[in-house]
């Protein structure tokens, strides 16, 4: 099937509505970050090209859900939040089975990321002030 980015991108901003709800309730969005999760580790190899920028985008809407990171926009977190409904989804342009599976999957996230570049910026800014946190050994 043939496909293009203006159709990618409707079919990303078709999942808004049910992002926005999904957002509003934090054990369906620790669900998808869950799921999320799995999906990329049992395609690492698939998604190497994307790998970095979706683990980051995991870890900006992790912190957002958690109430650490509160400065990313509206539309950026709807935008993640979509693209992560997308990638979970098995109805998609290309059927994750076949060969070629997740290219629309990788397109739509390199997409995302693109387009949230300078939220990214402000994430790994707010995330590189953070206290780092240890924990102690009791070695007695």
């Amino acid at each position: 099937m043939k496909w293009n980015l203006t159709q990618l991108l409707e079919k990303q901003h078709a999942y808004t509505p049910k992002a926005k709800a999904l957002l509003q309730d934090k054990e369906k969005s620790k669900e998808l970050l869950a799921n999320v999760s799995t999906k990329a580790s049992d395609n690492k190899g698939k998604l190497a090209e994307i790998w970095s920028d979706l683990q980051l985008m995991v870890n900006i809407l992790r912190d957002w859900r958690k109430g650490t990171y509160k400065q990313l926009p509206k539309k950026s977190l709807l935008m993640i939040a979509a693209t992560f409904l997308y990638f979970l989804s098995p109805i998609d342009f290309v059927p994750d089975f076949l060969p070629g599976g997740l290219l629309d999957d990788v397109a739509l996230i390199g997409f995302t990321f693109t387009q949230i570049q300078s939220d990214v910026a402000a994430y790994k800014e707010w995330k590189n002030q953070q206290p780092i946190k240890t924990t102690s050994i009791d070695i007695s």
